[in-house]
């Protein structure tokens, strides 16, 4: 038996174009109608999450959402709105040194702005420097502020949920290794998207998000089926009783879950996504 359901987006329900595969929305619908608890868990804001699911209002009024890499998770939206689950900022310390860093080294920084306002949540993500040539990004909600730098040192900015430095792939782990030796014990470093690394809160991920919607919805961490493609997924598949790494993922995420019980699954391509949930909870 399966308590929750949570799954990825980029890679694993959407294609390159954030569009969503028509079997996923038929499978997350039967998930719904079954009254199987099921939550979207991102690294996007949760207004990127809502954007593919804008012509089924139906179901993702129903869906919990967790986003910034688990940082932040939200309730159904229940009429009045999306609850605020779960929470959690980068610490206001380690946060100036890393703006500090990116702007010594020239990086792009992209800011992820999360705050509750009168009429909901107010998200955007404000970047130094263009991302029009980056991957998975733009659009509504992205504000290029050339201010960027001077306006978190300010404190006119404070800590958000999570950052993003854009970096040449190549010199993504150098960047890694430099962020733990000024945060130390501070920051959490992941990415999704080989061209950036997202920045949160130590002891934040997606593994979290799954046992703050346990809490919430009930039943067992062990009876969570997970689903996801990307290294910011691993903690989420690796907290789930059954996590399954999309067969699309790249070679080093394969690598990484080597002998961990972490099961690789067919391919986006493959309509794996529905497959899985087939597999484990509608077909059962």
């Amino acid at each position: 038996m399966i308590d929750l359901v949570t799954f990825d987006m980029d890679g694993t329900v959407l294609d390159s174009e954030s569009r969503l595969a028509p079997s996923a929305v038929e499978a997350i619908a039967a998930l719904v109608d079954r009254g199987v608890p099921t939550a979207s868990v991102s690294g996007r804001s949760i207004r990127r999450s809502l954007e593919p699911f804008a012509d089924h209002s139906e179901l993702v009024s129903a869906l919990y959402m967790g986003g910034y890499n688990g940082a932040v998770v939200v309730g159904p939206d229940e009429g009045a709105g999306r609850a605020v689950l779960h929470e959690e900022r980068l610490d206001s310390t380690a946060f100036i040194q890393l703006v500090e860093y990116g702007q010594a080294e020239g990086l792009n920084l992209i800011y992820c702005m999360f705050e509750q306002g009168d009429d909901g949540f107010v998200e955007e993500y404000r970047h130094v420097g263009s991302v029009d040539h980056l991957e998975v990004l733009g659009g509504p909600g992205f504000v290029l502020d050339e201010a960027l730098y001077a306006r978190c040192l300010s404190g006119e900015l404070s800590a958000p949920p999570k950052i993003m430095l854009v970096v040449d792939p190549s010199k993504r782990d150098g960047l890694i290794a430099d962020i733990e030796a000024l945060c130390g014990d501070q920051v959490y470093t992941s990415w999704a998207i080989p061209d950036r690394v997202e920045i949160m809160r130590k002891g934040v991920d997606k593994g979290v998000a799954i046992r703050a919607l346990v809490e919430r919805v009930g039943g067992a961490v062990e009876r969570v089926l997970s689903v996801g493609d990307a290294d910011n997924d691993l903690p989420m598949l690796r907290a789930a009783g059954v996590g399954v790494l999309m067969g699309n993922a790249k070679a080093e995420v394969k690598e990484a879950v080597e002998g961990e019980g972490i099961r690789v699954g067919p391919a986006f391509a493959e309509d794996g996504f529905a497959k899985v949930v087939r597999e484990y909870v509608l077909d059962r």
